[in-house]
């Protein structure tokens, strides 16, 4: 009980983080405004420099923060090497690159058919013998294709996602985090985000734009819990001598707590699964750790779509259902709506 009791206490702690954008995606940024004005040289540069700082693709690579963003640099060099008539460097970049990005010049299997077309033909000309001078030519480059989305719509996109994440960091700043309007903004926020990283169209951009406004007025209208003012008597030299104790001994375990309260409420799910999971070592049956634990893994799921999140997600909610008394499920106070449903039809 004295466990419950410190963590209870320890759930009203917030903290707001500020992280800064790595210099990997400017450089990758820089190579789709590069390619959209048909600047195939930089667009190499600066996808070249994007993949020394991340050479790994991914439809949901984290930026900063909980922005998260469709990145294949690989893909785009490609096509710049298409563009710029190098089509055995061409060739290298599309068999190592995982997709099409955000901004869609066609599939990679449409591509590489027509670089192998082009390395064919230049294999099937006749060699040039020294007595016969050659005539110079012209590389004409293949004209771009034209972009699937509007790069204006997808900066609009880009911008409703940061100003809606500012008024969710409001709301922590006002330690509003425990209150339901919080959490129906954390979950909005989610699909927000999730929906931006993975969009196709521009009706999927209008559709991020659109989810701003829920995701501002759920943050907006979450206030802090009132504190019960309370007369207290001075504790007694036993109960002293008791709270001293409980400190002296649990001092690291009460740190520790707390440092993982903080990441989970400020939505550094990274963190509070490594937090929790250590807790969880130390304490492997205490349920509301596990519970915990479980809703940080659920909402990595969540942010990334990876299904070995989800997982680890479900086999800690096992846990925390085993060794836990949760006569209605999760309390609202603590989990948003998403994690106390995925609890209650996965937990056994």
């Amino acid at each position: 009980m004295k466990r419950v009791r410190l963590i209870t206490i320890a759930l009203c702690a917030v903290l707001t983080a500020g992280v800064a954008l790595a210099s990997w995606y400017d450089d990758y940024d820089a190579g789709l405004k590069a390619l959209h004005d048909g600047q195939f040289q930089v667009v190499v540069q600066k996808m070249t420099s994007a993949l020394s700082g991340n050479s790994k693709e991914s439809n949901n690579a984290r930026t900063y923060g909980a922005i998260f963003i469709n990145y294949h640099p690989y893909y785009y060099r490609g096509v710049a090497y298409m563009n710029l008539g190098k089509y055995k460097e061409a060739e290298a970049d599309l068999e190592r690159t995982s997709g099409p990005g955000a901004v869609d010049r066609g599939s990679v299997d449409a591509l590489m058919r027509e670089v192998k077309a082009k390395l064919a033909e230049v294999s099937t000309q006749p060699p040039v013998t020294e007595t016969v001078r050659p005539v110079p030519t012209q590389t004409v480059a293949p004209p771009p294709i034209t972009p699937a989305m509007d790069n204006a719509l997808r900066s609009r996109a880009e911008r409703a996602v940061g100003e809606a994440r500012s008024h969710l960091q409001s709301a922590q700043q006002r330690r509003a985090t425990a209150s339901p309007e919080y959490g129906k903004a954390l979950d909005q926020f989610s699909q927000m985000n999730t929906r931006f990283a993975n969009a196709k169209s521009n009706d999927d951009l209008n559709t991020v734009i659109a989810m701003t406004d829920n995701v501002i007025m759920y943050a907006d209208s979450a206030q802090a819990a009132a504190v019960a003012v309370t007369t207290t008597q001075p504790p007694t030299t036993s109960t002293a001598r008791a709270t001293s104790a409980t400190q002296a001994v649990l001092g690291d375990t009460t740190r520790r707590l707390r440092r993982a309260f903080q990441n989970y409420f400020n939505g550094d799910f990274d963190e509070a699964t490594r937090d929790f999971q250590s807790l969880a070592n130390d304490m492997p049956k205490n349920a509301w750790i596990w519970a915990f634990l479980g809703a940080s893994q659920y909402s990595q799921y969540a942010f990334e779509a990876d299904e070995t999140y989800k997982a680890s997600a479900i086999s800690a909610f096992r846990k925390a259902k085993a060794y836990g008394k949760w006569k209605d499920g999760l309390p609202e106070k603590y989990f948003s709506k998403k994690i106390r449903k995925a609890f209650k039809e996965n937990a056994g």
